[in-house]
């Protein structure tokens, strides 16, 4: 499935006994559609509560004798309307939403004009900036780095080495952009390098780039900074 959902009162993707999330809400939908088979969904990965979802990814084992039309028509009728199943396919049995991907695509949404309709949808932001100086960071992302410091604390994952393939900043009319392509990334990581980034291209910054530089490197930051979850998109999941 590729699914697209509004994460404004969702509490993330990952299902929670107390709380509205994408997961719970499709696999719900399901066990009504399917009322004795086994519920798994699995999704490419883990948004935080707040995060919107362009082309999030998940993948289920069902024993239907619908076609892909009907079984988008079936879940999207017993879901509410801010999440919703764009297409869906067949795969192989050994297909995982999450282990199969070879990349994921992010984008980070800020504007410096303060609008009613987007306001949940975008970082508004003030501040003068310089494009210059976000791309010129948005550069040394580029490659192989230990994300550590630029992530939230987990000691459940030990390897927080991450390959980023794309990492730049647009200007379209009164928003920025930020665009991201990397293997994996690490809960909150690209709301840390949005946030630095930010702060570092404000007119009257704290940090330098060759600060940031230093964090990238391995040098422990004495200043984080962490962007709102409201401007965040997963975009597209890729696979071979």
């Amino acid at each position: 499935m590729t699914i697209q959902y509004d994460g404004t009162s969702l509490y993330g993707w990952q299902a929670q006994s107390d709380e509205r999330t994408v997961q719970g809400d499709i696999e719900a939908a399901l066990k009504k559609i399917f009322k004795n088979q086994k519920i798994n969904l699995i999704g490419s990965g883990r948004t935080d509560s707040g995060v919107h979802a362009l082309g999030q990814v998940a993948n289920i084992k069902i024993d239907s004798n619908m076609n892909t039309k009907e079984f988008i028509n079936a879940v999207n009728g017993n879901i509410a309307n801010d999440i919703n199943i764009l297409d869906c396919d067949e795969v192989d049995v050994d297909f995982n939403s999450r282990f199969s991907a070879i990349k994921r695509e992010y984008e980070y949404k800020i504007s410096n004009i303060y609008s009613p309709i987007n306001r949940k949808y975008v970082w508004h932001l003030k501040s003068e900036f310089s494009l210059k100086k976000l791309n010129e960071c948005a550069k040394l992302i580029l490659g192989e780095h230990d994300f550590t410091q630029l992530s939230k604390k987990n000691d459940e994952i030990k390897n927080k080495i991450c390959m980023i393939y794309v990492s730049n900043w647009e200007k379209n009319n009164n928003q920025l952009i930020y665009n991201i392509v990397g293997n994996r990334f690490l809960h909150h990581m690209v709301r840390y390098l949005v946030g630095m980034m930010m702060e570092i291209s404000h007119k009257h910054r704290i940090i330098s780039v060759n600060d940031f530089k230093n964090i990238l490197n391995g040098e422990k930051a004495t200043n984080l900074y962490k962007a709102p979850a409201k401007g965040l998109y997963l975009k597209n999941v890729y696979y071979d």
